[in-house]
């Protein structure tokens, strides 16, 4: 099986120093040269090119700048001054205030609609009785018309009153 190999020939000062730099940083990483070597080799082939990165970059501001636009023209976000502003917050708790009390009124009413149906439901169940009028499926048979006029049904010339 034949293994790759990387032979480089490094002529310049600077490049001896750039091989240098490099194996005292493979030390301090606690990597051998060629662990540190083969990193770098990962790194630079995992990375966009910076004419890449910088026209991807470019692309994605566009399509932003496309997208808030579009925005935008949806959504009309009204400008208002700070006085502006506090007149509305003004005029809106006037309106909560407002709307509280009718509120109240209302309840206050219905509290006394609700005590005069209980007064005249008082009043009819104490009439009930004394008008002796069939009350939830009870017959009052035996007094077919004593309510209507005192007495039994011969009260009047004698005539007969049928029930109703």
């Amino acid at each position: 099986m034949e293994y790759p190999q990387i032979n480089i020939k490094l002529l310049s000062e600077e490049d001896r120093e750039l091989v240098k730099q490099a194996k005292q940083r493979a030390e301090d990483l606690r990597l051998t040269f060629k662990e540190f070597v083969l990193d770098c080799i990962r790194n630079a082939l995992v990375e966009e090119s910076p004419d890449d990165a910088d026209s991807a970059t470019a692309a994605e501001i566009e399509a932003l700048k496309a997208q808030i636009a579009a925005l935008s023209e949806k959504v009309s976000i009204p400008s208002a001054t700070k006085t502006e502003v506090h007149t509305l917050q003004e005029r809106l708790n006037q309106l909560r205030v407002g709307i509280s009390n009718e509120i109240k009124k209302d309840r206050e009413q219905l509290a006394s609609l609700t005590l005069a149906i209980s007064r005249l439901e008082s009043q009819i169940e104490q009439l009930i009785p004394s008008l002796n009028l069939q009350v939830d499926g009870e017959s009052n048979a035996d007094k077919d018309s004593d309510w209507l006029f005192g007495e039994g049904s011969g009260g009047v010339g004698g005539e007969d009153v049928e029930s109703f």
